[in-house]
């Protein structure tokens, strides 16, 4: 039987685990609010924090409310890539995952065009960019934990020391820190199969 690492990419990537809303914040609240015709929003929050990952869920649910998704991801070395105005009307929302990456009348532009089309926008930067902040994502520790214990899918109290200082080496980035608790894991000797881990020693 195949044995995977629990922070193996297939587990961990955007959209393989849950988004866990902020206090306050759910899932209606953002689609309620991205409902009208020509809405912009962004979410804001540091590199690791769990934007990408909110953008994959919502994915699944904007269907429910009429609307059909455009989505693009920007990245310092993916700066070019194409923004489909073309194909936006009332009944879209536009996507773009890494705001930042365009210039600033690059960014005026787009959000010209989709006011005028009525389509609504909805974006992701590291800070304001100027379009109404919907929810800012922060990469806790008690979420980062949370996460973990979650993919390790087993008793981890033996682990919970190593699993706080493996945070504290550099805390405020998630997707860095599922990094370390790979290489962690595969130290350790530490797989999973059938969706059980095994922690030696449990």
């Amino acid at each position: 039987m195949m044995q995977r690492n629990p922070f193996s990419t297939r587990f961990t990537r955007p959209g393989a685990i849950p988004f866990i809303f902020p206090d306050n914040d759910t899932l209606d609240f953002i689609l309620q609010t991205m409902r009208n015709p020509g809405t912009q929003r962004s979410i804001v929050g540091p590199h690791g924090s769990g934007k990408s990952t909110l953008l994959e869920s919502l994915s699944k649910h904007w269907a429910e409310i009429g609307l059909n998704e455009q989505r693009v991801r920007l990245t310092a070395s993916r700066k070019r890539e194409p923004i489909p105005i073309g194909t936006l009307d009332v009944s879209s929302i536009l996507v773009i995952d890494g705001f930042e990456q365009l210039s600033f009348w690059r960014q005026r532009w787009i959000r010209w065009r989709c006011q005028h089309k009525g389509a609504r926008l909805l974006v992701t930067c590291h800070a304001e960019c100027g379009i109404p902040v919907l929810l800012r994502t922060e990469a806790k520790q008690t979420l980062a934990l949370e996460l973990a214990r979650m993919l390790f899918a087993c008793d981890t109290t033996p682990y919970e020391k190593s699993l706080e200082e493996l945070w504290e080496e550099e805390p405020g980035d998630i997707r860095a820190y599922f990094f370390r608790l790979y290489h962690w894991c595969e130290s350790h000797g530490i797989y999973q199969s059938s969706g059980q881990t095994v922690l030696p020693g449990c």
